[in-house]
């Protein structure tokens, strides 16, 4: 932890692409009103690293995580949904399954063990670094793509929709601390994450957005 503006301490947090920080930040800082939150964006290749290294205090990681020197804590799951083209043939379906999309090249980040298919799909050849990334090749046709339905809320692209397919596992999501973390404030603030574990988790469901964002109102 760190100084900030105004000579308050600094926590930083890391976080994947479609989890929401908010809600624990806001029940955290309730109770450490001279600690100010800090956010960066963390992805796969780096959660890991970015804990060990100091760079980020405390994580909101998706697994697989390689766990070595780390505690983490399971917070929520979330289901998948595949990232198609526009033009696919099953873009306007309401679901899909594996065998629908058997044989589809994949655009993945390039660790085949990591696919959620009961079947590997071949790769198609553009390893990513996030959703930006993965979102610009299944846009140009180069393959389709998997990801937590979280990011069918977060993130959009005009030629690029998102079809559930309720076959896959979910996405996994905890929260990361080094395993020498000793300090009292960062794991109050993994308490302040479990408490809310719920919340966090429905700001990554659409249906929630669609009542009017109803159920994060209800637990403000």
């Amino acid at each position: 932890m760190s100084a900030a503006v105004g000579g308050k301490r600094r926590l930083m947090v890391g976080f994947r692409a479609g989890v929401a920080v908010t809600p624990a930040a806001r029940a955290f800082e309730d109770r450490h009103p001279d600690v100010v939150v800090d956010v960066q964006r963390i992805e796969g290749d780096d959660q890991a690293a970015m804990l060990l290294d100091g760079r980020i205090d405390v994580g909101y990681v998706r697994l697989p995580i390689d766990e070595a020197g780390l505690r983490l804590t399971p917070l929520y799951t979330e289901p998948r949904v595949a990232v198609l083209p526009v033009g696919h043939r099953f873009a306007g379906k309401e679901e899909v399954t594996e065998a629908d999309l058997g044989g589809e090249p994949l655009v993945w980040h390039g660790d085949p063990s990591t696919q959620p298919t009961k079947r590997p799909l071949p790769n198609a050849g553009y390893p990513v670094r996030g959703v930006d990334e993965t979102l610009e090749h299944v846009a140009a046709g180069r393959g389709i793509s998997f990801l937590a339905r979280s990011a069918s809320v977060f993130y959009s692209h005009p030629d690029v929709v998102y079809v559930p397919i309720p076959e896959l596992a979910p996405e996994r999501v905890c929260l990361a601390v080094a395993a020498s973390q000793t300090s009292p404030v960062v794991l109050d603030f993994v308490t302040a994450a479990q408490s809310t574990a719920e919340i966090t988790a429905e700001c990554g469901n659409y249906e929630m957005w669609q009542l009017g964002g109803d159920v994060v109102s209800r637990h403000a």
